[in-house]
């Protein structure tokens, strides 16, 4: 099961980490047991494969680009980060990386909690900082994972980050504290160009400064995060900018920040030349005003919407072109959920750059999420397949929902050979099939659906080969054609009847498409993909059958 496990891995890092070479699996708590010890065993491109549990220590990739994961890259369940935790018994940094990492090196899935921070020696004092993650000189990839109460003495308990451009995405930052001499207790940023902090929840921490994020002397680029309930007893709640920072804050929510009187509860700036600010929605700061600017330099501020912050929305600065007051209109709940609802005045005032424009098509909203005005889908097709059996042709389709569904028609190579019925209107997930007995040969089946109204939609094809000589084994073969544009067939061969299940990764690991879910006969199998809807890249599809992984790595080139 180990050297399965590999194989899917394998898959992974041959895109993550371009030339590099199939590496080995040092799996924890077995044959190692210890982490340390399976990334001391580890050269670059190896992983470290971690199950649930807890373990006490700290670890350092010691300069090695590989990936330490846990369990969440094959599962995707958030229970698989939550139990497997790297606990630092408040002595040092959790998760370390100083030794000139890149972007290769990957720390995914884990709670990082009780650190205390790593020494840093700057030149001008020794300081105790990275309670979580500790980078200095290193540009790692940290993503999906929980940091949480760590506690620093000089600044950075969740991250520290110093002469590097890390890529931090995917985490939540959340509890944590640095309350002697201090800044950033979700995240501080020294002397960095390059980071790329995105898709990060930031909240619940607590500094003397930069609740949130701290910068000094750094220019990331913060995107799409939602930095909220942080708190600083002095300046910046949400954010603290200082020391000549030139970030680009673009599409973020920064709500319900606190700092001391008029002095940033949602952002604080105190020295740049270069801030591009933009997109982003400042709401309900319950102390220290919204935006407060200290500095003389150029602040770029545009298309930002502001509601309700105590102390007033901006202190020692103008409006932006833009810039407009207004209720955020967040779902809410509990846990508080800051997407927007429908009458949001988020919607549609962002930068009117189509450049800028939302996945649905619309202007921009501002915050970190966007409502979707896409109109609903009529019918949506989530699954067909054709696969063979003693009888011939099954074919089995599912829907999501339907919208005035009146009929389906199977057709093969381009005649119609059979009519349903369609389920006319129904949010409930329905399911058809259909038996063609045909002799050997290779066939294209494809469906039309027929609304109420006469307007039809058409499926993709799937390709299926009756009569073929069954394999011997089971196989993934690799898809064709490849690279595609959008669309590829992913044939697979079951020498016996099994449950199987296809489905399509990015490199993140992070899954975009269930393909196959089921008990299939023995025969060759074809399955379609249409990646119309996504981005040009390298894609991971992983076949598992009776507990073993078979993986191809897959180019959509658009």
């Amino acid at each position: 099961m180990k050297m399965l496990r590999l194989f899917s891995l394998l898959s992974f890092l041959m895109v993550l980490s371009a030339g590099l070479c199939y590496g080995t699996s040092n799996n924890v708590p077995v044959p190692f047991s210890t982490i340390q010890e399976a990334i001391d065993a580890s050269v670059d491109s190896d992983t470290v494969l971690v199950d649930e549990g807890t373990y006490l220590e700290n670890i350092d990739f010691s300069g090695k680009n590989i990936i330490v994961t846990s369990q969440y890259i094959f599962t995707e369940d958030s229970a698989s980060i939550v139990n497997t935790v790297i606990d630092a018994q408040n002595s040092g940094a959790c998760a370390s990386m100083m030794s000139g990492e890149t972007n290769d090196a990957v720390l995914m899935g884990f709670t990082l909690m009780n650190g205390t921070g790593h020494i840093y020696e700057p030149g001008y004092g020794t300081y105790y900082v990275g309670g979580g993650v500790f980078i200095l000189e290193s540009s790692p990839t940290i993503q999906y994972n929980l940091i949480k109460n760590n506690d620093t003495v000089d600044g950075g308990a969740g991250i520290f980050i110093a002469e590097g451009d890390p890529i931090i995405q995917y985490n939540y930052i959340v509890e944590n504290y640095t309350l002697v001499y201090s800044c950033g207790a979700g995240m501080l940023i020294k002397n960095s160009d390059a980071a790329v902090i995105a898709h990060n929840y930031i909240q619940d921490n607590l500094a003397i400064h930069a609740g949130g994020i701290g910068l000094k002397n750094a220019s990331p680029e913060i995107t799409r995060n939602v930095i909220t309930n942080n708190a600083a007893s002095s300046q910046g709640g949400g954010l603290k900018l200082y020391s000549g920072s030139n970030p680009t804050i673009i599409n973020n929510t920064i709500s319900d920040n606190c700092a001391n009187s008029q002095l940033g509860g949602g952002i604080y700036v105190a020295d740049s030349s270069g801030c591009v600010f933009m997109n982003n929605i400042i709401s309900f700061t319950d102390e220290g005003g919204g935006f407060v600017s200290a500095t003389m330099g150029v602040i770029d501020i545009s298309y930002n919407l502001f509601h309700e912050n105590v102390d007033g929305d901006y202190i020692n600065l103008l409006p932006g072109p833009g810039d407009t007051v207004g209720d955020p209109a967040y779902v809410g709940g509990d846990p508080f959920d800051y997407h927007l609802t429908e009458t949001s005045a988020a919607i549609d005032v962002g930068n009117p750059d189509i450049m800028y424009n939302d996945p649905d098509g619309t202007r921009n909203d501002v915050g970190a999420f966007y409502y979707d005005q896409s109109p609903p889908t009529p019918v949506e097709l989530t699954y067909f397949s054709a696969n063979v059996t003693e009888d011939g042709v099954l074919l089995s389709w599912n829907t999501a929902s339907e919208i005035d569904c009146y009929e389906w028609t199977v057709q093969r190579d381009g005649e119609a050979i059979a009519v349903l019925p369609g389920h006319g209107t129904t949010v409930d997930p329905q399911s058809y099939s259909y038996l063609d007995n045909v002799g050997a040969g290779t066939y294209v089946y494809q469906l039309k659906e027929t609304d109420i109204g006469g307007a039809v939609t058409f499926s993709d094809p799937v390709v299926v080969t009756v009569g073929a000589t069954l394999a011997s084994e089971f196989s993934l073969r690799q898809n064709y054609p490849n690279p595609f544009n959008p669309e590829t067939a992913i044939v697979y061969s079951l020498p016996e009847g099994s449950d199987v299940v296809v489905n399509i990764y990015n490199t993140s690991g992070a899954l975009v498409k269930e393909l196959v879910s089921g008990y299939q006969v023995a025969g060759l199998h074809t399955v379609t993909w249409n990646a119309e809807d996504m981005p040009s890249g390298s894609y991971i599809c992983r076949m598992l059958i009776n507990g073993q992984t078979y993986c191809t790595t897959m180019t959509l080139l658009k």
